[in-house]
């Protein structure tokens, strides 16, 4: 049996008090009102003639919204003068669903998930937008009738598509990069619910993966009046009293909402946080079944209907498959007008009656008394309502409410009208309903249930730990600092949230995930990760926390440690090289245990490590490969025969990761034998033809080479020379630098070095090897190297390699040959040249079990930034960063 259910995986609003649902739950749960009269100073700044606001009757009242006029254009691609040109309204809701699709961790774009079959998912939008309550105010008319009237095309235009309601939800599709179905939704006041039914149909068809509704209303100017009109839905008192005996109108207010939505058996496979679940939800018009002002009859095309909404709520509680008296709670269009409310409550008592006589067990509740009625967004601001009370489990006040509308019949009724908060009416799963009716008949419910329980279930994952990395990023450093500071005071178990407010900085930080009241916990690390890495757009200016502790790690960006330990940031502005330069050690580094870690977390590393270890046991008869370099057993001191392979093992495991996780080089380069590696890396070989010839290279050399030794000399080139020339058989092997010198011979050799050098107090540090490579010592191995050499495979390189021999950059296409490998082997190699050719490259990594050549780089090539893959955290946090 096919599941229908929908979920809520992601809110954000912004309502008169209230810019994030905790702040809205708030004001809903103390019953605070944000309706006001204008006073005569504020009709008089607004402009309003003093013969209009002095005249008797006159006044106004409203809901208002700060900061209508705030935008941050350049976040979402557009010109200042595009943004100037578009309605406010559409601007709301672009925001509004940016901030759902973060709530739902669903902003990074749509090729950053997975979806059915792999391929990326696809996210739809249906919106709304307009305002209806006060004939012909509007931002086009109060504030671009010139731009309209200029007789000039492309502005007109640009007018049209920035304030007519046609392109609401199509501009959000662009902006946000959305391939589902984008289109416009226009029932009046229901135009949200409605959006939300005909989304829940489209997920259900198949036609998206993710749904997001969206609905914006704002009242410009917002300071207005008018005399009392006979007949006018509009309160002359200025309150909105929904159902209360006192009722005599509706108030306008001012908001945006958006909800993003997705299959409920899709959601909870994915992980992702369900706030509420739709059950089911109907649609229906009045026709021509429209009630007179007493109640009976035919009406005009403005006056409700009690059947039409009738049937709308049957219908949901039947697409539900639930009955009305499992229903605790029902969010109300509930307009506060005298004659409007006891329709529909008539009608909603009437489709209570099909399923049960009870009464008094469902409670009713209206946005409207608190934050006025929001027109196009009314709907949402009641479903989201609903989902807050259903989270809770708390039936809130109705504000303004005293005494009950005596048309009502309350006792008589399934509902009760609170006056308190109280606690959820039913036993059992909670259950609301979320009612809206519209200007012209059509009227739409929806039936919503708390989210299911999902324990949380051991798996296999848990017992490797959670990465210590928490990226963050914002479109510029007050915004990247504004954001660390309310994700720590979050972590810390504050209440702090991102900023929502469109004063530049609001959308370039993110939202972390939002506790419920009275559950400051912190969010698990996993989910912490993976929301912030892939939940989130990724903005120029990046910090990367590195840290154990998150809010230690933060706290050290706040306070302005050094970067390193604590955190990475930088600023990927695109415009430099974004790919790194992979640099691939020489032996010496090499310990038992030193692919442990790596192969025990990623596979793509312990499958490349038993590759490697398939083939030395073809060459050598071994087979404790993996027991030495994984399991940390055998000798702590290798010989040359297994160091070799096991470096080459080593790096070509990391480099596979890298490629795993999307990083690939832009040029190699390779230190002594690390130039195998590289080689394997940019093409020239394959892994088991290059892994055979280094277990070759390194037998030949412990079998046919005279034992020997090295030492690095920290001295300049004239230093050398005279070490050269005082000590018989030793050799330069290798240039690091200009003060750094590997030099190589027979153990005698290298001890006498070592005296002149400690003689002097000149620093030196003896290498952890038994051969002397890049010497004479090697050369009785090189003729049965050269015909091992020959016999393998050599291909054209695909990227770039800095011969490590003199610098020379090889490009794409060169291909190597036995006499290449033999030179490389017995010539001196010449790191300092291959440095001197990586000038201006921002970024290197290196690959082996060292950091050896990081702080070769950081000494030479200062500005670059250098990170060894054995920090393979921290090189993420770099990568990422750079």
């Amino acid at each position: 049996m096919r599941d229908d259910r929908i979920a809520v995986i992601g809110t954000a609003l912004r309502f008169p008090g209230a810019d994030t649902p905790e702040t809205y739950w708030r004001d809903i749960r103390a019953g605070a009102g944000h309706v006001r009269r204008f006073t005569r100073a504020e009709f008089a700044a607004a402009g309003v003639p003093a013969a209009e606001y002095e005249r008797p009757g006159f006044g106004g009242a409203s809901a208002l919204l700060e900061d209508v006029d705030g935008f941050d254009a350049g976040f979402f691609g557009m010109s200042g003068r595009e943004a100037e040109l578009t309605d406010p309204q559409q601007r709301l809701f672009l925001e509004c669903c940016f901030h759902a699709l973060e709530d739902g961790g669903y902003a990074g774009g749509e090729d950053r998930y997975a979806g059915r079959g792999g391929d990326s998912v696809r996210i739809g939008v249906y919106g709304s937008s307009g305002y209806r309550l006060y004939s012909l105010h509007s931002y086009l008319a109060e504030n671009l009738a010139a731009e309209a009237g200029s007789g000039d095309w492309m502005t007109a235009k640009q007018v049209q598509v920035g304030n007519y309601p046609d392109f609401t939800a199509t501009r959000a599709a662009f902006r946000l990069g959305l391939t589902g179905p984008a289109l416009t939704v226009s029932t009046a006041c229901s135009s949200a619910l409605v959006s939300v039914h005909l989304a829940c149909q489209a997920l259900r068809a198949g036609d998206a993966d993710l749904m997001l509704v969206g609905s914006a209303a704002l009242h410009l100017p917002g300071v207005t009046g008018q005399v009392p009109v006979k007949g006018s839905t509009l309160s002359p008192t200025g309150t909105v009293r929904a159902f209360d005996a006192g009722a005599d109108g509706t108030v306008g207010g001012n908001g945006a909402a958006a909800v993003l939505l997705k299959p409920l058996a899709r959601a909870l496979a994915d992980g992702d946080t369900v706030h509420a679940v739709i059950l089911g939800s109907a649609v229906t018009n009045d026709g021509s079944d429209k009630a007179t002002d007493g109640g009976t009859g035919r009406g005009g095309f403005a006056a409700p209907g009690v059947a039409g909404q009738r049937d709308a709520v049957l219908g949901a509680l039947r697409a539900a498959d639930v009955d009305a008296a499992s229903i605790g709670y029902v969010e109300a269009h509930g307009t506060g007008t005298l004659k409007g409310d006891p329709i529909e409550f008539a009608a909603l008592t009437e489709a209570f009656r099909a399923h049960t006589d009870r009464t008094g067990f469902c409670a009713l509740g209206s946005t409207k008394p608190a934050i006025g009625h929001l027109d196009s967004a009314a709907g949402l601001a009641g479903l989201i309502k609903a989902v807050e009370v259903l989270r809770h489990g708390v039936v809130p006040p109705l504000v303004n409410f005293s005494r009950p509308n005596p048309a009502l019949a309350v006792e008589d009724s399934p509902f009760l009208l609170p006056v308190r908060e109280g606690p959820w009416p039913l036993a059992g799963v909670r259950r609301a309903g979320v009612h809206s009716i519209g200007m012209g008949g059509t009227n739409a419910h929806v039936i919503l249930e708390q989210a299911p329980e999902t324990p949380r279930t051991a798996s296999a994952s848990d017992a490797v730990p959670v990465p210590a990395l928490l990226p963050l990023s914002a479109a510029d450093e007050d915004a990247l600092r504004a954001y660390a500071v309310l994700l720590r005071d979050h972590l810390a178990g504050g209440r702090g949230h991102l900023p929502d407010g469109p004063d530049g900085t609001d959308f370039t930080a993110d939202r972390p995930d939002r506790p419920s009241d009275g559950d400051c916990s912190a969010p698990s690390p996993a989910d912490l990760l993976t929301t912030t890495a892939l939940g989130r757009r990724l903005l120029p200016h990046r910090l990367v926390v590195t840290a154990a502790d998150p809010v230690a790690g933060l706290d050290a960006f706040l306070s302005g440690a050094p970067a390193g330990e604590a955190y990475t940031t930088g600023v990927a502005d695109g415009v430099r090289e974004s790919r790194p330069v992979f640099l691939f050690s020489g032996q010496g580094g090499g310990h038992p245990g030193m692919g442990a870690e790596l192969a025990a977390r990623f596979p793509v590393v312990a499958e490349a490590l038993e590759v490697c270890a398939r083939v030395y046991a073809e060459e050598t008869g071994q087979d404790d490969f993996l027991d030495r370099i994984v399991g940390g057993q055998g000798p702590g001191r290798w010989d040359t025969a297994f160091a070799q392979p096991a470096l080459f093992a080593l790096q070509v495991a990391q480099a596979r990761l890298w490629e795993r996780l999307g990083i690939t080089p832009v040029r190699v380069a390779g230190h002594s034998v690390g130039a195998y590696a590289a080689l394997c890396v940019a093409g020239a070989l394959e892994t088991e033809d290059a892994m055979r010839l280094v277990c070759g290279r390194g037998r030949l050399m412990l079998e046919r080479a005279a034992p020997g030794g090295m030492v690095s000399a920290f001295v300049p080139r004239t230093r050398v020379r005279e070490l050269l020339a005082a000590v018989p058989g030793l050799e330069l092997a290798v240039v690091n630098g200009v003060t750094h010198h590997v030099l190589g011979g027979s153990p005698e050799a290298v001890d006498a070095a070592r005296a002149l050098l400690a003689a002097r107090g000149e620093a030196y540090e003896v290498l952890a090897v038994d051969r002397a490579f890049h010497t004479a010592l090697l050369d009785p191995a090189l003729e049965d190297f050269w015909v091992l050499a020959d016999k393998v495979e050599l291909r054209p390189l695909h990227t770039e390699f800095v011969d490590g021999i003199d610098g020379t950059v090889h490009p794409a296409g060169w291909r190597p040959d036995a006499a290449y490998l033999v030179a490389q082997a017995r010539r001196t190699a010449d790191f300092a040249a291959v440095l001197d050719r990586l000038a201006g490259s921002p970024l290197l990594l290196e690959l082996g079990p060292s950091a050896v050549l990081t702080g070769m780089v950081r000494r030479a090539l200062p500005d670059a930034v250098c990170v060894p893959t054995r920090q393979w955290e921290r090189a993420v946090a770099a990568l990422h960063c750079a």
